[in-house]
């Protein structure tokens, strides 16, 4: 019943084919781990038959028997709770990437966990041992195969990887391995081996511990027959365990620890070597196990000497290694890890796409002068006065309308909206006005209107960022709804209302499918839909789209009950044979369904474009959400793993996806064909994606560059801008972002929107900007810029200050703000006055050769007042002015 729900909803995109994918791969998985187990069970009753007349071997006394009894029957259990650690974590989140990377060990087990497996250890003495050993093996099994199951999110791009182009530096191995293949192996290795070790520690324990020997309370010894028996599966075990080590090499070039990201001086001259003998030593130590001799001492013996050498071995490398470090790596670090700090920094910079930077040296002028105004006129007409915050305030309470309503984080983007140049494209703040449910009253919280009724948002604001009105309030081009919507022209801009219409179509914009979380709906039902308000009088509606699973049958209300657990579905109640069961009404959920190995982390915008209709957009529908998806690993060879989240060693914009807001109707475009990751997951779902290419025009004049992936570029940037190895050892370049006073608070500055130009001599552009400054010194000394407009989407561009001039940062320039006497008297006179005066966010642009500092200041009443436009402090780093407005506060510095 619920794979149907699950087949109809993916039905619903014509993707059924990659559900019954999915699920295959999931049987394939549980048929492979229940067939180990069968093979197992039939391999124990094998070792358990009964024998006559066989020599005996391994003759134990009480003392010795109950020691062991103890030891196997709590180590029979160690595999059995590591394996449920391992499947409860696939079950919970199958395409965690942080998970799998490694080999696992038993620190994955908990103290916790370890008293009660010994408890239970205890306690298994006294069960039957061959019926409880049996129990066992077939609770590992059924483990396996949840694991095996879920575990396709591993196996099938390992199996799919396609080659990167690039190799390890140690092994020579293309990284494909490493990034795709690597985690699925350490994956299965570690399952064989628990599940190998269980069976072969119950098959033992099972021998034992059968009567009479239990009673008697001492062991006869096994039989030659039972000998060879255990023969194949130990013989498997060891080379397996050998195979771990020998893959465990790979796991050096993930190496965290010490100085170097990766595998540094003492990994590859101690850890690889003692590795790769205690591989080869395990290879022969299988093969003696396997052979068979004359004189059963000189197995024992070999065994002994072998398997001695191969602990002395591990014990070398966890006990040696921190002597050496501190007594030959310490005193020469720099001399031994310099080549090795040389491959994680070209590593890390090609991981996180830094080694892509385009890099600039500009030396701004001191002061601003006419001509820069005039070289940087296209900057100018865009300065962006209202930040998203300040408006998203303003927004819910002048157009939020009703409780219900929210409006989701505004987004700052461009519209053609006058008959000029593409490159002149007028900057604006667009935020969905959505459906919060959860806003309701308690009382009308009931089933029928959380599902029936108050089922979707309604149409959206835009303002443009660079102007005001007379009162200081934004000023709408698109405000209200229903049919109270205005769109009003704007004279300053010289913005008309036809130039609106044809620009940012309006249409019906009901948002069935938004970016705020959102229960289940029916519709279309008897019951109508609430649809917008209009002074008193509510305007109703139903729902006419084409999204959905059809319930409106007996047997498909049943499945639907079923898988929501409801009930109250049974009954036909409001439902028609037309109603349809909206699920995932959260777009990122959404994608998240359909294709979750991808990461959607960024923040969904919605855009309002006419295009002619393309598969499967409709042309009668605008209103769509754009959303960034991301492939991420930690098992990226040298690679630094990101500040503040060891699990992100490799980062790619690998797609862009779209979601109509009213159809529900999706598709994944292919951002980054040389992501290696996503490839292998296009040859194994490709009907899930298209090219960039086949997005409509008007659909890719709206992306950006994604701010989540920006964020972390910098991150990582501010250490691994430098190439050096040695001054990178040094760190006596380090970057930071700088701070700025927003409100009352000292904030990080965060990456910012902005209409301008790059150089005087480029046209202006959609840029995402953040500027750098040297660690522990506010002065500014890069500018860091990701172009998101045609022919460059994508790019990054680093603007290098001198260093051997002090420019101001933006702490600098605003405690200088500060502490202009006339500037600090007026925000104190305000303060008393029963306001509150709100230091809205420091732009700094270049326009023309010089740069300019740019910060709105908003007042309020501190009982909660809407948030006003007063005034824009303006600065070229010689001068700092304040002034009513942009042109007037230029006008005064120009003539300072």
């Amino acid at each position: 019943m619920c794979g149907w729900i699950e087949w109809s909803w993916f039905d619903q995109f014509t993707l059924s084919f990659t559900l019954w994918k999915r699920w295959l791969l999931e049987w394939t998985g549980a048929y492979i781990g229940i067939s180990l187990t069968i093979g197992l069970q039939y391999w124990l009753e094998n070792l358990w038959a009964p024998r006559r007349f066989q020599k005996l071997h391994g003759y134990l006394d009480p003392l010795q028997y109950t020691i062991l009894l103890i030891v196997l029957s709590v180590s029979s259990l160690v595999p059995l709770a590591f394996l449920a650690t391992i499947a409860r974590g696939l079950l919970h989140a199958p395409f965690y990437h942080g998970r799998f990377h490694g080999l696992f060990f038993l620190q994955e087990i908990s103290q916790p966990i370890a008293l009660v497996l010994l408890i239970s250890g205890i306690v298994i003495l006294f069960l039957k041992p061959r019926p409880t050993a049996r129990v066992l093996v077939g609770a590992n099994g059924i483990l396996v195969a949840i694991i095996l199951s879920r575990a396709w999110s591993l196996w099938m791009p390992a199996l799919m990887a396609t080659s990167v182009g690039q190799w390890d530096p140690v092994f020579g191995a293309d990284l494909s391995f490493i990034l795709l293949r690597f985690p699925a192996l350490a994956l299965f290795l570690t399952v064989l081996i628990t599940l190998l070790s269980q069976v072969i520690l119950a098959g033992i324990w099972g021998l034992i511990a059968h009567p009479p020997q239990l009673s008697d309370g001492y062991f006869i010894g096994f039989d030659t027959n039972q000998l060879q028996a255990l023969r194949w599966p130990l013989t498997i075990l060891i080379n397996l365990v050998a195979a771990s080590f020998w893959l465990s090499r790979h796991q050096l070039l993930l190496s965290s620890t010490g100085s170097v990201p990766g595998a540094g001086w003492l990994d590859l001259h101690l850890a690889l070597p003692l590795r790769t003998v205690s591989s080869a030593f395990l290879v022969v130590l299988a093969l003696i196990v396997f052979a068979q001799f004359k004189k059963r001492g000189w197995r024992v013996f070999l065994i002994g000497k072998l398997g001695l050498l191969i602990s002395l071995s591990s014990l070398v490398e966890i006990l040696l290694a921190p002597f050496l470090q501190m007594l030959i790596v310490k005193p020469r670090e720099l001399e031994l890890e310099t080549p090795y700090l040389d491959r994680s920094i070209r590593a890390t910079r090609r991981a996180f796409q830094l080694d892509r930077i385009h890099i600039t040296n500009i030396n701004p002028k001191s002061q601003l002068t006419e001509k820069d105004v005039y070289l940087g006129q296209a900057t100018l007409r865009n300065i962006r006065l209202w930040d998203s915050q300040t408006l998203l305030v303003t927004n819910r309470q002048l157009q939020q309308l009703r409780l219900y309503y929210r409006f989701s984080e505004p987004a700052v983007d461009r519209y053609l909206l006058k008959n000029d140049s593409i490159h002149d494209r007028q900057e604006i703040i667009m935020a969905a006005r959505e459906m919060d449910q959860n806003s309701l009253p308690a009382r009308s919280r009931t089933w029928l209107n959380r599902h029936l009724v108050f089922t979707h948002g309604y149409g959206f604001t835009l303002s443009p960022t660079n102007t005001s009105g007379v009162d200081g309030l934004p000023e709408y081009l698109i405000s209200d709804l229903g049919t109270s919507t205005r769109i009003e022209p704007n004279k300053r801009l010289m913005i008309s209302v036809n130039q609106l219409k044809q620009a940012v179509p309006i249409g019906e914009p009901s948002l069935y499918f938004g970016a705020l979380p959102s229960p289940y709906a029916l519709a279309p039902t008897q019951v109508r839909e609430f649809d917008y308000p209009q002074g008193d009088i509510n305007f109703y509606t139903h729902y006419s789209g084409k999204a959905g699973v059809p319930i409106g049958n007996f047997w498909s209300r049943l499945a639907a009950s079923i898988y929501l657990r409801e009930p109250i579905l049974l009954t036909q109640g409001s439902l028609n044979t037309d109603t349809h069961l909206l699920l995932r009404r959260e777009v990122r959920q959404r994608l998240r369904r359909l294709a979750p190995f991808l990461r959607f982390d960024s923040t969904p915008y919605l855009v309002s474009i006419k295009h002619s209709g393309v598969r499967p957009f409709s042309s009668q529908q605008y209103q769509y959400w754009i959303l960034d998806g991301f492939t991420i690993s930690r098992s990226y060879a040298y690679g630094a793993p990101l500040p503040g989240d060891e699990n992100i060693r490799y980062l790619r914009n690998s797609v862009k996806a779209v979601v109509d807001a009213y159809n529900g109707n999706v598709q994944i475009y292919i951002n980054e064909l040389s992501d290696s990751i996503l490839t292998s997951w296009i040859r194994v779902f490709p009907e899930l994606f298209q090219p960039l290419k086949e997005m409509p025009e008007s659909l890719r004049n709206h992306l950006m560059f994604p701010r989540h992936m920006f964020e972390l570029q910098t991150d990582q940037l501010l250490r691994y801008h430098v190439t050096d190895p040695r001054i990178f050892y040094s760190g006596d370049d380090v970057w930071q972002v700088p701070k700025e006073l927003y409100g009352r608070r000292q904030v990080p500055m965060e990456a910012y929107h902005v209409t301008a130009q790059l150089h005087s001599s480029c046209p202006s552009e959609f840029l995402l900007l953040q500027p750098l400054t040297p660690l522990a010194r506010p002065s500014l000394t890069g500018w860091l810029a990701a172009r998101s407009d045609d022919p460059h989407y994508g790019e990054l561009v680093l603007l290098r200050f001198p260093s051997q001039t002090s420019i101001y940062g933006p702490e600098q320039i605003q405690a200088l703000i500060n502490q202009n006497p006339v500037i600090s008297q007026q925000f104190s006179l305000w303060d008393r006055a029963g306001s509150e005066v709100i230091q809205g966010n420091l732009l700094v642009t270049p326009v023309g050769n010089a740069l300019l500092y740019i910060e709105p200041v908003y007042l309020r009443s501190r009982n909660g007042g809407l948030p006003t436009l007063t005034r824009v402090v303006i600065s070229d780093g010689n001068h700092i002015v304040m002034a009513e407005d942009l042109e007037q506060g230029i006008k005064i510095l120009l003539n300072l």
